[in-house]
């Protein structure tokens, strides 16, 4: 409040008025009680309140210099300006050079009495969207030898809806083994309990409008159980998007994925990589593929190339 009166009076042009208490300020400047809280007074411009001096103190403790703690209940404090008329019968005798030196006075106890709270974005660990980089960069469609053909693909399958649906249940098949040879219905299944929630058919390639047949099977299974059907595939030409979807199921491409994906946040971006880490080295166990995963996270600077002694080679 101190540096408000101050600033206020200064305003009034009070240091040159002759003024010797408040209530000869007030019979130059007439005194308004009526619809307000803090002291306002009549002048030849119209009215004027303490409350916009009292918003620059405001600003200039909290927004430029950082101190949080400071009161920010601005009518309650304006609104209190008669606890302290016995600063204002002083002041109105001050001259300008007292009441800036009182404001300016006032000002430096504050800073010094209150912590300042600066945000160093030095500190600050920015996580980079690695999913997503690893959805548009790694090269899905190259293979080392011995490398299971769309093994990679399926990986980022599994570790998008591990990540999206971590309420759930997800296993993975190796690649080529085929869902009915291990007991499931689609490539990925997410289950809850013994029902099944989500199951996708993958696709290492770009679906054609021939496709009906060859997920014949996979979608009678997915309609009998209610479950939510996705058909992921690089991309879908000559009508296999529009024939998936009369067929009640879901398809998505490697750029719907991408465009998914990119909305995650940083940790949800980072609980994707570590499903797809997961399965390329405890379900693949395929070390060209683990190789060339490694080495992709070094070549974007995530991690070092560091392959456990127990991964297979």
């Amino acid at each position: 409040m101190l540096v408000s009166f101050a600033d206020f009076l200064i305003e009034l042009g009070v240091p040159s008025a002759g003024f010797r208490s408040l209530d000869d300020l007030f019979e130059q400047f007439p005194q308004i009680t009526e619809g307000v809280s803090t002291i306002t007074v009549q002048t030849p411009e119209g009215q004027k309140t303490i409350r916009p001096a009292y918003e620059r103190a405001h600003r200039y403790f909290i927004w430029e210099h950082k101190r949080l703690d400071y009161p920010r209940s601005q009518p309650y404090a304006t609104g209190k300006w008669a606890d302290y008329r016995h600063w204002l019968d002083a002041m109105v005798t001050f001259s300008l050079v007292d009441l800036q030196r009182i404001a300016d006075e006032a000002r430096a106890f504050v800073l010094e009495q209150l912590t300042p709270h600066v945000f160093n974005p030095l500190d600050v660990r920015v996580e980079p969207p690695i999913f997503l980089m690893l959805l548009r960069d790694f090269p899905f469609a190259q293979r080392a030898v011995r490398e299971t053909t769309g093994a990679s693909f399926q990986a980022a399958v599994f570790a998008y809806i591990r990540a999206d649906a971590p309420h759930l249940q997800v296993e993975a098949r190796k690649v080529r083994t085929g869902s009915a040879r291990e007991a499931g219905i689609g490539d990925i299944d997410a289950w809850e309990g013994d029902q099944l929630v989500i199951s996708a058919e993958v696709k290492h390639y770009v679906v054609t409008g021939a496709i009906q047949e060859e997920i014949e099977f996979f979608v009678s299974e997915v309609r009998q159980r209610g479950a939510l059907g996705l058909v992921i595939a690089e991309d879908f030409r000559d009508g296999a998007r529009e024939t998936i979807e009369a067929l009640g199921i879901t398809p998505l491409s490697r750029a719907d994925l991408v465009r998914i994906v990119a909305l995650w946040d940083p940790l949800k971006q980072r609980a994707a990589l570590n499903a797809f880490q997961w399965v390329v080295v405890h379900r693949e166990q395929n070390g060209p593929l683990i190789e060339r995963v490694a080495r992709f996270l070094a070549d974007v600077g995530y991690r070092a190339t560091n392959l456990a002694p127990n991964q297979p080679t």
